[in-house]
């Protein structure tokens, strides 16, 4: 399945471009710009989308999928999109770069990533895969960053003391473990799953100080997000609501997501599966308060600042412009 979600976003990266060319939006018109095709896996979304959320705003959404976190930001950089959904490293790296851009509003509240290993391997820690080989999907990838990320807090650097190589995601990747074409797989959650369905045992590796923090959130320009502040108001606050319902109603998400990609929900345990992963990541932890978008800008700071000093972005400054202003906006009643 994964490879068909993935299938489907590179076969709508040329339609996105011609879809959302020509001249800017009208007030409340929002196209989402998303790393990846897949319904569960941006399920408040849709949910806010089918639940009539965004109509009560005034909001005319529409969801586009581009080719990884990268492709979402860029986006909104070309004006294909006024909103990406994006991974942390995939902002910073645009920001590093000069791109003005902001980041609000937390989707995921934790890390999507996660480092596997066979359990018969033999390998129990991360200090473990010192002279091993570790399977990414692809180079730029979020895991890429959360991998080498991983490593290094064991003092491991890539090259000098692991190798890294590409083999795919989802079957693929498991037949790479199963091979010992690789010795650990950085993995999405999705891919996590696709690997734990199969008859292939494996044992998620974790840091020993690894934080818990915002994995996917809401990015735009700076230019856009100040024209339309009353915007990013009511968008998120149909979004939080999307979250709210969903996440008290897993039938009720599998169904809508049924008529969106019923290639996801075909295999009715998996979508359910699917589902409560998702679900995970987006329930609020306590910092948050109660409060959907919530994002721990503290820590998001200081991981910012490591990526920089491990060198696997090129600047943090731009955790400075990821912001909690319309938190309160997003978690008042609706309209």
């Amino acid at each position: 399945m994964s490879k068909k979600l993935l299938a489907a976003a590179a076969a709508t990266v040329a339609a996105f471009a011609a879809a959302c060319g020509g001249a800017g939006p009208a007030k409340g018109e929002v196209t989402v710009a998303l790393p990846f095709a897949s319904c569960l896996s941006w399920y408040p979304l849709y949910v806010a989308q089918d639940k009539g959320y965004f109509d009560q705003e005034g909001i005319k959404a529409k969801f586009e999928s581009t080719d990884g976190s990268g492709g979402a930001v860029q986006a909104t950089l070309t004006g294909k999109a006024q909103l990406a959904a994006a991974a942390p490293d995939a902002y910073l790296s645009a920001a590093g770069t000069g791109a003005k851009v902001q980041a609000f509003y937390a989707l995921y509240q934790k890390s999507t990533f996660s480092l596997l290993t066979r359990t018969d391997s033999g390998i129990t820690s991360i200090a473990g895969l010192k002279g091993k080989k570790i399977g990414i999907s692809a180079p730029g990838g979020g895991d890429v960053t959360y991998q080498e990320w991983l490593l290094a807090q064991a003092g491991l650097k890539k090259d000098a003391d692991y190798t890294q190589i590409a083999v795919g995601d989802g079957s693929s990747a498991a037949t790479a473990l199963k091979k010992g074409t690789v010795d650990a797989y950085s993995a999405s959650f999705f891919d996590e799953e696709v690997i734990k369905a199969g008859d292939l045992k494996v044992t998620t590796l974790r840091g020993e100080n690894e934080p818990q923090l915002v994995d996917n959130f809401l990015v735009a320009t700076d230019k856009w997000a100040k024209g339309n502040s009353e915007t990013v108001d009511e968008f998120g606050r149909a979004l939080a609501r999307g979250t709210q319902w969903g996440l008290a109603n897993r039938d009720g998400v599998i169904a809508l997501c049924g008529k969106h990609a019923p290639e996801e929900t075909k295999d009715a345990a998996f979508a359910k599966v699917v589902y409560d992963r998702v679900s995970d990541l987006l329930k609020l932890p306590a910092g948050a308060q109660g409060k959907y978008g919530h994002i721990d800008t503290e820590g998001f700071t200081a991981y910012a600042k490591q990526l920089a000093d491990l060198k696997l972005i090129d600047s943090a400054d731009g955790a400075k412009d990821v912001t909690n202003d319309h938190v309160g906006a997003w978690n008042t009643a609706a309209k």
